[in-house]
């Protein structure tokens, strides 16, 4: 989130002195991303050692979103980063209500700003190609908490409150004025979006699209890092999932936004995770649930935040508008085939 949270740096700062043993020297805010319940700072400890220290709020929490990159890294999967263990062995602490976990800090940039070559599409292409390939127990499934596709977009329920909210008179603050009119003015496209994501999910449920393997589920290229040696990390598993292998295909065929991956890139991340069948069903499916998570969360940051500041509201209204910008996820999945 672009935001702090409610919870004060010296709160932070003794949990990590407590349970991972770090003296903090500074603690410092990252403005990235936009999840709502999810705050990034990085801690520079007294022996010089940079850590990036994560929060989860209790809504946006799941154990698998630490306990799966961990476990691939125990089985010597390359480039997945795995959080710190705690001083007692714990994949993280409680801190007020939320969940703090350590990982190292990764001096670089993101895939998107930074770009990836040849080389480095066909890593992360080999990657995944071990991600979907590991076989786990229903023991495991069970101990690592990891969820099995359901077809039910993210937030798909929100979409109902947004509409019940836009057709009130009484908005109370600029954005949420600002939100409706859009809304309004896009009502047609938003509601195919969602029939064509309910209609593709029924085909899917009915027609059992393929094996469920392990997927990242977020595996755009703001989640790929790329550090000073030119090492790939795959980062933030906040989204782990049982699903088929489209899951994660979406961004890398066709992604899910403008320019984040070009035709000759796919070619890159295919030659080494392997060109077999894509179901385009499951691609489509994947694509109008995104635009469909994508309306949800922001319209939730709009309406059903009220300790988000105007500002961050604002930017959440620009988040939706840029949706139905040429070339972003509502064209990409409206080309669909499926």
């Amino acid at each position: 989130m672009r935001e702090p949270p409610e919870l004060a740096d010296a709160a932070i700062i003794t949990a990590l002195q407590s349970h991972f043993g770090i003296i903090v020297k500074t603690l410092v805010f990252l403005l990235l991303g936009d999840d709502s319940s999810s705050f990034a700072y990085c801690a520079e400890a007294t022996d010089g050692v940079t850590y990036f220290a994560k929060l989860r709020s209790e809504y946006g929490f799941s154990v698998s979103s630490l306990a799966v990159p961990q476990f691939l890294h125990t089985q010597g999967v390359p480039h997945v980063l795995a959080p710190l263990l705690t001083i007692s062995q714990s994949l993280w602490v409680n801190v007020e209500g939320y969940a703090l976990s350590l990982y190292p800090f990764i001096v670089g940039g993101q895939a998107t700003d930074v770009g990836l070559t040849e080389r480095q599409w066909g890593e992360l292409g080999a990657t995944m190609r071990i991600v979907h390939a590991t076989a786990l127990t229903p023991g495991l499934v069970r101990n690592l908490g990891i969820r099995s596709e359901t077809y039910i977009p993210s937030r798909r329920n929100v979409i109902a409150d947004i509409q019940a909210v836009i057709s009130r008179s009484d908005l109370s603050t600029p954005a949420e004025s600002d939100l409706a009119a859009f809304w309004h003015a896009k009502s047609d496209i938003i509601d195919t979006v969602v029939a064509r994501a309910d209609s593709l999910a029924r085909q899917l449920r009915q027609a059992a699209p393929g094996p469920l393997v392990l997927c990242h589920a977020d595996l755009h290229t703001w989640n790929v890092l790329v550090d000073g040696d030119g090492q790939i990390w795959i980062v933030d598993w906040d989204e782990t999932i049982l699903a088929p292998k489209e899951r994660d295909l979406i961004f890398v065929v066709g992604g899910i936004g403008t320019n984040l991956v070009r035709p000759h890139e796919t070619d890159y991340f295919l030659q080494e995770y392997g060109d077999g069948a894509i179901n385009s069903t499951a691609l489509a499916y994947y694509r109008f649930a995104w635009a469909v998570q994508d309306l949800a969360a922001y319209g939730e940051q709009v309406f059903f935040m009220p300790g988000l500041s105007e500002h961050a509201r604002r930017e959440a209204v620009r988040g939706i508008m840029s949706l139905f910008e040429p070339g972003n996820i509502v064209d990409i999945a409206f080309a669909s085939q499926g």
